[in-house]
């Protein structure tokens, strides 16, 4: 399961950068390059073992904007369920 914090976890880690945070700019509020980007998005794909398509990597500005690509992505694992929602 992919969860939020994860993927800010993951980013903060590739990039260098301390405590990111969903609404964050990648490029703007965290300092990354292009390379920068690309290299979160290996290490994410890596991690839950789902492909990413390149051509939407393009619209990726915020963390959150590479959460919701991330979950997109065939074979994610689903996000966490609430417990407190009844089907």
């Amino acid at each position: 399961m992919i969860e939020i914090d994860d993927v800010c976890r993951t980013v903060s880690l590739v990039l260098g950068a301390r405590g990111a945070k969903p609404g964050d700019r990648l490029i703007e509020d965290l300092g990354a390059e292009s390379m920068d980007v690309l290299g979160v998005m290996v290490t994410l794909e890596e991690k839950y073992g789902i492909t990413v398509d390149e051509a939407a990597m393009a619209t990726v500005s915020t963390v959150r904007d590479l959460y919701d690509l991330v979950l997109k992505s065939p074979h994610a694992p689903s996000p966490a369920a609430d417990p407190t929602r009844t089907a």
